[in-house]
């Protein structure tokens, strides 16, 4: 938000005023625009940005006193630099000088007379044009550029602090501690901002995913997926500078509390926040390609579960945020306007995510290597709240290897021979088992060429007397030898497969018959995130 409004600037701090001088600035920028949000005072000013805290206390955020603004400046700059370079140049004060007038970041220190009255974080501006949210206005998103923040985030979040095996603080306790103070901070907006109808629909969602998922809660916590992350990762936060990977800067993280749930988070709600921003931007399927594609490459085999909670939850936080600014007097009353229409959309969407929680099922996806199904199958299982299970990364784990090591051709001969073959199949069953017992939808990923696989696999369901749906993804021979020459470098990949081992089993595959559960052909040209929302609906409709 900006400030635009004569009767808007009223409201602002006598230094926020003085900043909007040019001359307050070591280098006086042509001009200076000020941009708000409901904790931050921003200046533009030519290709340098300043960011001001403001002294507000909204219960998840409290920096009332100097000492604290200062440290979230220091903390902001530390922390923003672990996936940026060269853009958090520094923390600069705001001085006020004997004669009144404010001026930031003086190149020779506080001068006599001076006094320090705030703290500013310096960065490099980076161009509008580079922002994602600008690249998804202007046009289709260059080849290759999910993978590439894939590729990032990964990196990032598997080197990322972890946090502390501590229940209370990032267990099913936190969590459930996390929702109960947010939903009283957001209950008053029930009926301005808030639809009661969709408060309803997240509140009875919620309870009930926070007591099924408990012990998955607690489980991922324990596994280390609960790490010090971005905690505000959406479009206007990532900028391409180049095409490759090191040229992505994401900036913005959330610095100013130590609670659970902002920065200290499980990974999938770093995953869930930009594919949250990318759907109500306009762009689901983006948004569903590019979770799937971090699910399939992560190997994370629960994050899927966790996905429309997570979506849901980060939905509702901006639906939050901006009800904040609905009511914030230093703005305009359009921009007010403006802010309670955005509110009520995320707490919309919000309903929506937690509506596309399927029910336990068992998904099997068939079909010959490079048809997809890997990311089809990731996609839906973040699309939909299951479990995902890949073949490649159960045989590797086996093997001592991690999912995305590759393996050269001389080895691979030992890893595919039979009895690795039914070891890997055997506990890809068991996992299903595991997930199907504790009312979770599950995805299996692997080629099932053999029919006894399949039956064996389809009687995991029926024991557990869940459905099942086998998912038979075809594609032309053209396609598929495009796609394994294609992935053949991509180091997010996990499968080792190669155009002679699709030809193999080609002649190996024994076709799916009517008798051995419901079957669904998908042409597997089309997108994958168009295939998974065509199985989600086969699945919601049966």
């Amino acid at each position: 938000m900006t400030t635009d409004s004569p009767d808007a600037s009223l409201h602002l701090p006598d230094y926020v005023r003085g900043l909007l001088d040019p001359r307050a600035y070591p280098a006086p920028p042509s001009r200076v625009d000020l941009v708000q949000t409901h904790i931050s005072y921003v200046f533009l000013a030519d290709d340098v940005v300043y960011k001001t805290k403001k002294p507000v206390d909204f219960g998840f955020i409290t920096q009332l006193d100097a000492a604290t603004r200062e440290r979230y400046c220091r903390d902001e700059v530390r922390l923003n630099r672990r996936l940026s370079h060269g853009v958090y140049l520094d923390t600069v004060p705001v001085v006020r000088l004997e004669d009144g007038r404010h001026v930031i970041d003086p190149p020779t220190g506080v001068p006599a007379g001076g006094a320090v009255v705030e703290w500013a974080v310096k960065m490099r501006r980076l161009p509008d044009e580079a922002m994602l949210a600008s690249m998804l206005a202007s046009g289709p998103l260059p080849e290759g550029y999910l993978q590439r923040v894939v590729r990032r985030l990964i990196a990032f979040h598997e080197s990322a602090a972890v946090v502390k095996n501590d229940r209370a603080f990032a267990g099913a306790s936190g969590v459930q501690a996390w929702w109960a103070r947010e939903y009283g901070e957001a209950e008053g907006f029930i009926g301005d901002t808030w639809l009661e109808a969709d408060a309803r629909v997240l509140r009875e969602f919620a309870h009930a995913a926070l007591t099924a998922h408990a012990a998955l809660l607690d489980q991922r916590l324990e596994e280390g997926r609960v790490v010090e992350g971005h905690g505000d990762l959406h479009a206007k936060h990532i900028y391409a500078l180049g095409p490759e990977v090191d040229d992505l800067q994401i900036v913005d993280c959330i610095e100013f509390t130590d609670w659970f749930n902002f920065r200290y988070l499980d990974v999938g709600y770093d995953i869930a926040f930009l594919a949250m921003d990318l759907e109500a931007r306009g762009f689901p399927d983006l948004a569903d390609e590019f979770a799937g594609r971090y699910l399939a490459a992560s190997g994370d085999e629960t994050l899927g579960v966790l996905q429309p909670l997570h979506r849901a939850f980060r939905a509702f936080v901006r639906g939050k945020v901006e009800s904040i600014g609905a009511h914030a007097p230093e703005i305009s009353a359009e921009q007010r306007a403006d802010l309670a229409r955005s509110a009520a959309a995320y707490f919309r969407l919000a309903a929506d995510f937690a509506r596309r929680q399927a029910g336990p099922a068992l998904i099997l996806m068939s079909g010959l290597s490079g048809t997809g199904k890997s990311v089809v199958g990731a996609t839906l299982a973040a699309r939909i709240g299951a479990a995902y299970v890949s073949s490649d990364a159960v045989r590797k784990r086996l093997a001592g290897l991690d999912p995305r090591t590759p393996v050269p051709g001389r080895y691979r001969e030992g890893m595919y021979q039979a009895d690795s073959t039914e070891r890997t199949y055997e506990m890809l069953r068991a996992h299903a088992a595991i997930h199907l017992a504790a009312g979770r939808p599950v995805v299996l990923d692997a080629t099932h060429q053999r029919a006894a696989d399949r039956r064996a696999a389809i009687e995991v369901a029926r024991a557990a007397g869940k459905p099942a749906l086998i998912v038979e993804l075809r594609a032309d021979e053209a396609t598929v030898r495009r796609r394994l020459e294609a992935r053949a470098g991509d180091p997010l990949r996990t499968s080792d497969a190669t155009f002679e081992i699709y030809q193999q089993q080609q002649r190996a595959f024994e076709p799916i018959a009517p008798s051995e559960a419901s079957h669904l052909v998908l042409d597997a040209s089309l997108a994958p995130e168009t295939l998974a929302r065509d199985v989600a609906a086969r699945l919601a409709s049966a």
